[in-house]
């Protein structure tokens, strides 16, 4: 969030007695107009910093109109801070704002408080602390228009993982159980490691959320989700530089073209 404060009076100067009554209205009309244009100003920054944002984060950028206090006019430009159908673009927009580690989204948390049983019958966090799961490049991902993970595949691993179908199925002897087809499962470093996996991979074995798809007694293996360090990043979204320059020099140019009318 970043305020903007601006005492009219001393940027034009003395003006006679009607002007003075009328700089306060104009101050607010042009401060309104300034956190217009810089609300678009930060949806064009946030098109060019991100890799295709989705409309919730473009429309994340919201101000409150501008108000007369105590001879000033101030006006407030933020991010929105609340998700009704996911996670606040305020939370998750914040380490590239600000820096700092990756924002955990719903989904990670959920999983972090999901236990489940490895092949070897140890029981372990679906995702473990200091860890984030990024998505693969699999064909099995079910890619939204913006080429994210959709939402319902999302949910669909969630289903799986808390229904109590653990990796630990796997181990039934000379049968295939019927109940892993199509289903997705964790897998950690020791459970890859597992002979039951030998010869079963084409490409490196990764922790992470794997989809199995069952043809027969074929069973085969697609990492949709790669567990890897939970990543820190620098400030790269400049909100409060953007706004602060972009509201003070439109806010002044707007105010004196009213003013001079």
């Amino acid at each position: 969030m970043t305020t903007i404060r601006f005492d009219p009076q001393k940027l034009i100067g003395p003006l006679n007695e009607l002007v003075k009554v009328q700089i306060p209205e104009t101050s607010r009309a042009a401060l309104n107009e300034a956190l217009f244009a810089n609300r678009k100003r930060l949806q064009d920054e946030a098109n060019r910093v991100f890799d295709n944002p989705v409309p919730f984060t473009l429309n994340s950028f919201l101000y409150d109109k501008a108000e007369i206090k105590n001879k000033q006019v101030v006006g407030r430009a933020f991010v929105r801070d609340d998700g009704p159908k996911g996670n606040a673009p305020s939370r998750y927009l914040n380490p590239q704002i600000r820096g700092g580690p990756a924002y955990q989204t719903r989904f990670p948390r959920a999983l972090l408080n999901t236990v489940v049983t490895q092949i070897d019958g140890r029981q372990t966090q679906a995702k473990q602390r200091g860890t984030q799961l990024l998505t693969t490049r699999s064909p099995k991902v079910s890619r939204n228009r913006y080429g994210n993970m959709s939402q319902g595949q999302y949910t669909r691993i969630l289903s799986s993982i808390k229904g109590g179908k653990s990796s630990a199925d796997f181990l039934d002897v000379g049968a295939v159980p019927f109940n892993l087809a199509n289903n997705y499962f964790y897998f950690d470093r020791e459970a890859l490691d597992h002979p039951f996996f030998e010869n079963r991979f084409t490409y490196p074995r990764k922790p992470g959320i794997y989809k199995v798809e069952t043809n027969g007694k074929q069973q085969r293996f697609y990492r949709v989700m790669t567990e890897g360090r939970i990543p820190t990043y620098t400030s790269r979204f400049k909100f409060f530089d953007i706004s602060q320059r972009t509201i003070t020099e439109e806010f002044v140019r707007r105010f004196r073209s009213r003013i001079l009318r």
